[in-house]
């Protein structure tokens, strides 16, 4: 009795675990100009588009929020993912989740790469001191 018990629980759990975390709805790339941080439950970055649009974003990934502080107010083109989502806090959402950073010189993960040691800290510290 017992192991049919079990048996049962785990296929009426089995549908919700196979059910996707997120789902991308969108995926989207603009050049806009990084203006800070907003941290609640998550990280957020705030950006101002071209024509005065302002916007925040999740920040999920390093070097890219380490990228961004570095460049603030410079333009830089950020790959944007509209996710439909589950947030232990709020359920089911939609957000804007940033997956990607570029500028001129190359991708957040070169310029990441092109720094040395000393520098990698300094730019760890100015992101920590900013956005955490």
């Amino acid at each position: 009795m017992r192991v049919l018990a079990l048996l049962l629980m785990f296929l009426a759990a089995a549908p919700a675990a196979a059910q996707p975390r997120e789902r991308v709805e969108r995926t989207e790339t603009t050049t806009v100009a990084f203006a800070g941080w907003e941290r609640g439950d998550y990280l957020w970055a705030n950006f101002v588009g071209t024509r005065g649009a302002r916007f925040s974003a999740m920040v999920e990934r390093d070097p890219i929020g380490q990228f961004l502080q570095a460049h603030r107010g410079s333009p830089v083109t950020v790959t944007i993912q509209t996710v439909r989502t589950t947030l232990p806090e709020a359920g089911r959402t939609t957000i804007r989740r940033v997956t990607g950073a570029r500028n001129r010189a190359g991708t957040a993960q070169a310029w990441w790469r092109r720094l040395s040691p000393a520098q990698r800290r300094a730019a760890q510290r100015r992101f920590e001191q900013e956005a955490l």
